[in-house]
């Protein structure tokens, strides 16, 4: 079977999503692209600058021109989205149709593990409490399961280290 043009690494904020995706660019020698880096060298300004200056739903429209314009420039290249850009429909339509898309889950436990004490990194939890960290968590990963949960490959976070990529090619 001949390699995908593309293979999109979808899953929740804190999953692993880039080192997985490096992992698998590095192994097919494909190149890399992670959106929120992307999103952020092309606006000159951090996420959390972003949502605080524009709001979420501005940050939703630069990835869709974000995703457009990776799919139109590059090939050969495994791309690590933002938590929420497979969290809408028409892209995550998009992201089947171009390439191979991998759900990278994680429980709801160890997304509060490894988030705690970096939440001011992320806009959408960066003012709660732990128990109201807890329940944002549980309320995201319940929505963005229906998303997630299309993909056609799954791989858990827990094992992605030494996960087989056969699946892939």
């Amino acid at each position: 079977m001949k390699n995908p043009k593309f293979i999109f690494v979808i899953g929740f904020m804190a999953s692993g999503k880039s080192t997985f995706g490096k992992r698998i660019a590095k192994e097919l020698e494909y190149n890399f692209v992670d959106t929120d880096n992307y999103i952020e060298q092309k606006e000159g300004k951090s996420i959390p600058d972003i949502f605080n200056q524009y709001g979420e739903k501005y940050f939703r429209i630069l990835e869709k021109y974000a995703l457009n314009e990776i799919l139109e420039r590059d090939s050969n290249t495994v791309i690590s989205t933002g938590g929420g850009m497979s969290c809408n429909q028409h892209r995550l339509n998009k992201m089947l149709k171009n390439g191979k898309v991998v759900y990278l889950d994680i429980d709801p436990k160890s997304v509060i593990n490894r988030l705690k004490n970096a939440k001011q990194k992320r806009p959408l939890l960066s003012d709660l409490s732990d128990i109201e960290l807890e329940e944002k968590i549980n309320q995201l990963l319940k929505k963005r399961k229906k998303y997630y949960g299309q993909a056609p490959f799954k791989v858990s976070s827990l094992d992605a280290k030494k996960a087989s990529l056969d699946f892939l090619v």
